[in-house]
């Protein structure tokens, strides 16, 4: 049984890698994604609750990254948090970053999850507003996760818009690793939901 979600796990991950590698639709549609999604409800947790999720994302990102990327060492994770470390009553998002050391290179990506009907802008709107959009594939759940590039600061990032009004985006000052942060954006452990 647990070889079959291992496999299972590994053939959506490369189905990921591939369809982001080839992620060609329109930057600025939406695909079908109806934004916001109808029925999104809200989330309130207690600081309590929100430091056990902050620990399970940690122990995620401990397991996955040396997956996605693959041969990631000496992986850090940082405190999560909001704009400044650390988390509290009724908190909508966390962020944290990741340090690690990947083909032979130092690489610092930064994950935020936002809980449903945190982050108001569609797909077209982020991409008509706020980035440069390269690309957008769905993923396996029906959400879709959106390519975007700022060239003056160098980041590449992947935005992954969920039916349930979350969004979760990983960013990373490193080019050509767009698959696996799409791969670690739609990874549905990053959730407020639970």
């Amino acid at each position: 049984m647990r070889m079959r979600k291992v496999m299972a796990a590994a053939l959506t991950g490369l189905a990921l890698i591939g369809l982001a590698g080839t992620a060609t639709a329109s930057a600025s549609g939406s695909g079908d994604l109806v934004w916001p999604p109808k029925d999104v409800t809200p989330v309130h947790k207690t600081k309590a609750e929100l430091q056990k999720q902050a620990d399970a994302f940690t122990a995620q990102q401990q397991r996955t990254y040396p997956r996605a990327f693959r041969g990631a060492q000496n992986v850090s994770s940082g405190n999560w948090g909001g704009e400044a470390e650390g988390v509290f009553d009724d908190m909508q998002y966390m962020g944290n970053t990741v340090s690690f050391t990947y083909k032979g290179q130092n690489v610092t990506t930064y994950t935020q999850v936002n809980a449903p009907g945190q982050h108001t802008l569609s797909p077209k709107e982020y991409c008509e507003q706020l980035a440069t959009c390269t690309g957008q594939v769905s993923d396996h759940r029906g959400g879709l996760t959106v390519f975007a590039k700022n060239e003056q600061f160098g980041i590449t990032s992947a935005r992954n818009f969920r039916r349930n009004g979350e969004v979760v985006w990983v960013q990373a000052w490193t080019q050509g690793i767009d698959a696996q942060l799409a791969a670690l954006a739609s990874d549905r452990a990053y959730t407020f939901t639970r």
